[in-house]
């Protein structure tokens, strides 16, 4: 009820609380920027925890320093910064997280996530490159204004500071901001090493000024925690994560270097060190635990103990335990009395939290200054708190338990252990009773079956306690013979062996670990071969059987291995080298030693010998050992003695156990595989296949599938033995481990066996086997459709048998499983099925196409292999051909990335059988398909047929031209590529609403289209080329000659309308000498300037112009040509042709090239503009995949302006081909554009080429 009353006064409460805090905090207080002030706050409040917390965690989420800026965002006018949308989105969700306190569970704190999401969305709404220009000033500051070492690292930390609203708003930076802030960071890093180590301090009282500064600087350092919760959203920004998280941590590192140097070149500094928040932060530096960070903790270790950190730890700790056993022995501690409660709750974070730190000290190579400020002798005691306090308590309503302080307790284990990882500390933490405390530690119980959250936390915090305890045993009894004999002393071997009992596999390696530590397994061994021999000579005494038994038992626990743990192999190796196998094999025979008649006493000590020979055989080495020792002719002893029909005191488990051993004694040893067979192993194991314990029955067929594995004597003898009847019995068990074990004998039995195959067949294993292709087991799943791909090749008929028995639709259904093994072999038994031509109709008519496809966009080789193979085979029907075109798989086979060169040779081979079936019927259905169905379906058409028909034979060419001409000219093919490029819309439809080309569809089309094109160019005639306006004088002495020019050309760039040209260009001027007859009949236009520019010089010409006019010179101003342009020009109309450039390699330069194209085209000079064409068009051609694809948008842009065909035919063609490079290099959407500009030269030029074959051909028919 109070707790309900607290709930319902608080939406009363907050706003007075938030009125009151505005008045209590100044402004300027707060420390904008310093997201993690409140977490520095709540290092000191240690009098209020819940509240420190409670504003820790507001702080580090909103990044505010105190209530009043978060109210502040709320009250900021419409004019504001702020928009008045951003301020109703605060609004409502400040009025949700009201509502939130009565309504459902989690709803507060879902508005509570909405409303710092405003928040936060307004903190980096800012402008961006305001953000930009700011951080590129601190990046400077950081460059230049770095006089000394304190200077540097406050200026990388208001560098890292300036990064935040770009950290902030990861998930929407863009990469251009991602990489800029990539490139800043590991400037700023590298400027941080160089710099601090360059610097020295400067004198006492300039370090006195500098350690408020360094604190900052560590202050804003946690940015990189904040940054940590907030990057994980982003999808693209891992490398924004790790750029400035690498800056963020060696701005700490650096900060606590200073901070350590202060302090020791001026002591005075301690202390006022000490009163900042200097410590809180360092402390939050050592704290965190990442990758990479290990030199940030060390060098924030270094500044605590310079600090003299660790001394008032170890005191806080004395003071909290002293504390804590004042409260427990006050009568006042009861049960509802909560302000104790909440104390005791406090000492205890308090002690948790302090002893972490003194563990993270010394686990950071600072044990020796931890231990020397006494922190063993403070330390040590709280193994023992809760004994302590439960004594004292005096009351017998007291809600003190055994378990109260557990996590403390973990954290001094946790602690104990770092200390002891130094031997030398080892003797002084044995010294203060440690080990005593310890062992009791590992007696604890955790509580049986919790239910409830706080009941589970508690019983996971003893398992935690305990194995911690075990661990920290184990170190300090590391090869110190004294400690091992203080554990045995103490009971602590008992207490362990206990561990090995519990259910928490971590706490069982934890004790393994120990005892083998104290060489337990070494006394064991001894031990077992003592009682055995007293056994021997007294089979009655019951107390000694037990005793044998639990010492096997022990024994193979020690030897258990496990995922987690890599040193359980090793315990493995030791227990064997304590000569356990040698005791533990003599036993299997004690009933034959001893007597029929004490066989029921001696069974679980068989059953324990087994168990642990089976966990012994872990390794090869081993399994030899176990073998050569003679254990196969006692465990086949041990299967003859149990018969399945056995009943009465004999355990049926030591059968089980006997098979166990078997089956891990033969793992891939064919050696021992033999033996078992000389041995005469095979016969009982059948035989147990009939017995009615299931577990019995499972572990008989695991032994039988392990012996029939690539071992044909093996499977011979087991069918010989008349397994096969009760195999199949147990696949038609509803028990899933007894027929997923069934199916495994029998897939190993078939495995390259034809004829067990045709035994198992006729015996009727083919429905059962089909049965379990629906089981809820995937393993056996798995080995049924193994089975079925595996029966499929025995006979044709049986490829029919299993699809109509309804294996099909199982099979596929297991092609969309998410577990990669069985759709590999659902994809292996389609494959084969597939070879049958009515069952190829029949997958595809199940739907059994669309995930094999997918099956070839996986990372394993063999499930593309095996999806591959049953394409193939669904390829041969030419009923199927329509659905496997319309299904998109011409398109996904070519663009496959496949693994093994198998896969590739099996999908040449299905595009090659798929083009042979591009004739008569199907061709003509395809076309009307393609005329007649949607939209997506016509485009999956008219791609599959750009690429399979026309084909590459000299004898086909013809047939295949004509076919292309009917296919992409007649009905319409073409037409349906293009518009897969640039969609239709009409003229009125805003430009909004149009669909923009789907990039799939774009890459296909143009592959299609580039398919097209190359193959009708083989046919194709080559167009007529023009021929140039060669001049008819080719003088080249008279080039530039001034001595017989009567042309006079004055040229300057002055009005060039050209973008690329230099203002040297244009500034230029050179006059030139030329005779009219060859410009005049080079080119009309020039004819037309000539005779203008002599009209003007005789009307402008005076007396002085005597000579001038006498000789006939005429003058010609072009003043939009570069001189270099017009000098080649020149060179043309005297020689033919257009002059190289300096590199013999480049040829002709494209710049100038493309110059000269547009003079050719001005003036009408059909021959220049012909070779400057060429020489682009060359150009793109040689470069290949390599050419930039910028520049083949301003070549295309070049030749539509100038009516360069040819040139544009060369871009279109390689814009096709090239496609994935040029998306590469300009991005998706501007090769879209690029791609929709290029359609009318795409249609003019295909247009143009089927003409000239349909010319041609027609030409050729009629002679």
């Amino acid at each position: 009820s109070t707790g309900t009353r607290r709930r319902e006064a608080a939406p009363e409460r907050r706003p007075a609380a938030r009125e009151a805090s505005r008045r209590r905090v100044p402004v300027e207080r707060v420390r904008v920027g310093s997201p993690f002030d409140g977490a520095r706050r709540a290092g000191s409040l240690r009098a209020s925890p819940r509240r420190a917390r409670s504003e820790a965690t507001r702080h580090r989420l909103t990044g505010r320093g105190d209530a009043r800026r978060a109210q502040d965002r709320m009250d900021v006018p419409a004019g504001g910064k702020r928009t008045m949308r951003n301020k109703r989105k605060a609004l409502d969700a400040g009025i949700q997280a009201q509502k939130a306190e009565t309504a459902a569970p989690g709803s507060a704190e879902r508005a509570a996530s909405k409303s710092i999401e405003v928040q936060r969305e307004e903190e980096v709404c800012g402008n961006v490159e305001d953000q930009k220009r700011a951080l590129a000033r601190a990046i400077d500051a950081l460059k230049e204004n770095s006089k000394s070492h304190v200077e540097t690292v406050v200026n990388a930390a208001k560098a890292l500071h300036a990064m935040r609203p770009f950290i902030l708003d990861g998930r929407h930076a863009k990469l251009e901001d991602v990489t800029l802030l990539e490139t800043y960071s590991k400037e700023a890093v590298e400027i941080l090493r160089k710099a601090v180590k360059s610097k020295k301090l400067t004198s006492t009282e300039a370090n006195l000024a500098a350690v408020p500064r360094v604190v900052d600087a560590l202050i804003v350092h946690p940015l990189a925690d904040f940054h940590s919760q907030v990057t994980i959203t982003i999808g693209g920004g891992d490398r924004l994560f790790v750029a400035t998280n690498a800056f963020a941590h060696e701005v700490g590192r650096r900060a606590c270097e200073v901070i350590t140097k202060l302090v020791i070149k001026s002591p005075d500094l301690k202390k006022i060190a000490r009163d900042g928040d200097v410590v809180p932060s360092i402390r939050q530096l050592m704290l965190q635990h990442a990758h990479r960070e290990l030199k940030m903790q060390k060098h924030a270790a270094a500044a605590l103990i310079t600090l003299d950190e660790h001394v008032a730890l170890v005191e806080a700790v004395r003071k909290a335990t002293e504390s804590m056993l004042i409260i427990a022995g006050t009568e006042v501690i009861v049960i509802g009395d909560r302000r104790t409660t909440d104390r005791v709750g406090e000492l205890r974070e308090m002690l948790r939290r302090d002893v972490h730190a003194l563990g993270e000290l010394a686990k950071l190579n600072y044990a020796g200054a931890v231990i020397e400020a006494g922190a063993i002798d403070v330390i040590v005691p709280l193994l023992r708190l809760s004994a302590d306090t439960s004594e004292s308590t005096t009351s017998s309503k007291s809600s003190w338990t055994p378990t109260q302080f557990a996590d403390v307790e973990k954290e001094v284990c946790y602690a104990i252990g770092a200390i002891a990882s130094d031997p030398k500390h080892q003797r002084m933490v044995v010294d203060a009773g440690a080990v005593e405390s310890l062992v009791n530690l590992l007696g604890r119980q955790a509580p049986h079956a919790p239910v409830d959250p706080v009941s589970r936390r508690g019983a996971d915090l003893v398992q935690d306690v305990a194995r911690k305890a075990a661990d920290v045993i184990s170190k300090l009894a590391n090869k110190n013979e004294d400690v091992k004999k203080l554990v045995r002393r103490v009971r602590g071997v008992e207490a362990m062996r206990m561990l090995l009992d519990r259910r928490d596999s971590k706490v069982q390696r934890a004790g393994a670990n120990a005892l083998i530590t104290l060489d337990h397994h070494f006394r064991l061994v001894k031990d077992i071969l003592d009682i055995r021999m007293k056994i021997l000579a007294d089979p009655d005494d019951d107390r000694l059987r037990d005793r044998l038994k639990q010492d096997v038992r022990t024994l193979a626990e020690l030897s258990k291995e496990t995922q987690q743990n890599s040193d359980s192999s090793e315990n493995v190796d030791a227990v064997v080298n304590a000569g356990a196998v040698e005791a533990i094999v003599p036993l299997l025979s004690m009933s034959t030693e001893i007597g029929e008649k004490c066989t029921p006493n001696i069974g679980d000590i068989e059953k324990e010998a087994c168990y642990a020979i089976g966990l012994l055989a872990s390794k090869e080495d081993n399994q030899n050992r176990i073998a050569a020792a003679g254990a196969l002719p006692g465990l086949v002893a041990l299967l003859k003695r149990y018969p399945p029909q056995l009943s009465g005191s004999i355990p049926p488990s030591v059968a089980r156990r006997a098979a166990d051993a078997v089956t891990n004694l033969a793992h891939e040893n064919n050696d021992i595989k033999n033996q078992v067979r000389t041995e005469g192993g095979i016969p009982p194991l059948v035989s147990l296949l009939e017995t009615r314990d299931p577990k019995v029955q499972r572990a008989a067929a695991s032994a039988l599938r392990t012996l029939a594995f690539k071992n044909d004597e093996n499977k011979n003898q087991i069918v010989e033995c008349g397994a096969l009847p009760m195999l199949i019995f147990m696949v038609r068990s509803e028990d899933q481990t007894i027929h997923y074990e069934a199916i495994g004998v029998i897939g190993n039995l078939v495995h390259s066996s034809s004829h067990i195959k045709r035994r198992v067949l006729d015996e009727g294993a083919l429905q059962p086997v089909i049965s379990l292709l629906s089981s809820e087991c995937p393993e056996s799943q798995r080995e049924a459709a193994l089975l079925i791909g595996q029966f499929a090749t025995t006979e044709p008929a049986f490829k029919v048998k299993i699809v109509q028995r309804g294996a099909v639709q199982p099979l596929i259904q297991m092609l969309n499983n998410t577990d990669p093994q069985l759709r590999e072999m659902a994809a292996f038994a389609l494959g084969r099925l597939a070879q049958n031509e009515d069952n190829q109709v029949g997958i595809c008519h199940a739907d059994g196409l669309r995930p094999l496809l997918d099956l070839l966009d996986s990372n394993a080789g063999n499930l593309q292999h095996n999806a591959a193979f049953a394409l193939y085979g669904l390829a041969e029907n030419p009923d199927n051909i329509p659905d496997i075109i319309m299904q998109g798989t011409v398109q996904r086979l070519n663009d496959g990335e496949l693994i093994v060169q198998a896969s590739k040779d099996c999908v040449a081979k299905t595009l090659k059988r798929l083009e042979e079936k591009m004739t008569g019927r199907t061709l003509r259905y395809l076309i009307y398909m393609m005329r007649t169905t949607d939209k997506e379906h016509s485009a999956r058409i008219a791609v599959a047929l750009a690429h399979l028909c026309g084909g590459a034979d000299k004898e086909q060419e013809k047939g295949g031209l004509e076919t292309l001409s009917d296919i992409f000219m007649d009905h319409g093919g073409l037409e349906i590529l293009l518009e897969m490029i640039a969609p239709k819309h009409s003229s009125t439809l805003p430009s909004h609403l149009r669909l923009s080309p789907k990039p799939r569809d774009q890459k296909d089309a143009a592959a299609a289209l580039y398919k097209i094109a190359e193959k009708i160019t083989r046919l194709a005639p080559e167009e007529a080329a023009p021929l140039p306006a060669t001049p008819e004088t080719h003088l080249e002495e008279h080039f530039d000659n001034p001595e017989l020019a009567d042309l006079v050309f004055e040229v300057s760039g002055e009005e060039m309308d050209d973008a690329d040209a230099t203002d040297e260009e244009r500034a230029e001027k050179r006059t030139f000498y030329a005779h009219r007859i060859a410009f005049s009949r080079a080119s009309d236009a020039f004819h037309d300037m000539i005779a203008q520019g002599k009209r003007q010089d005789e009307a402008t010409t005076t007396g002085s112009d005597a000579d001038a006019k006498r000789e006939g010179a005429c003058r010609v101003d072009i003043k939009h040509i570069t001189v270099e342009a017009f000098e080649a020009l020149l060179k043309y109309v005297y020689t033919g042709q257009i002059p190289p450039s300096n590199d013999p390699e480049l040829g002709f330069v494209p710049k100038l090239a493309c110059t000269m194209l547009k003079l050719g085209e001005k003036y009408q000079m059909l021959g220049l503009k012909r070779q400057c064409e060429t020489a682009l068009a060359e150009d793109v051609k040689n470069a290949g995949v390599s050419f930039d694809a910028v520049k083949l948008i301003k070549f295309y842009d070049l030749a539509i302006d100038h009516r360069a065909d040819k040139l544009a035919r060369v871009c279109v063609l390689h814009a096709l081909e090239h496609h994935a490079s040029i998306i590469k290099s300009i991005g998706p959407d501007s090769y879209s554009k690029l791609l929709q500009c290029m359609v009318p030269t795409i249609r003019e030029h295909l247009h143009g080429i089927f003409y000239r074959v349909g010319s041609a051909l027609d030409a050729a028919n009629a002679r």
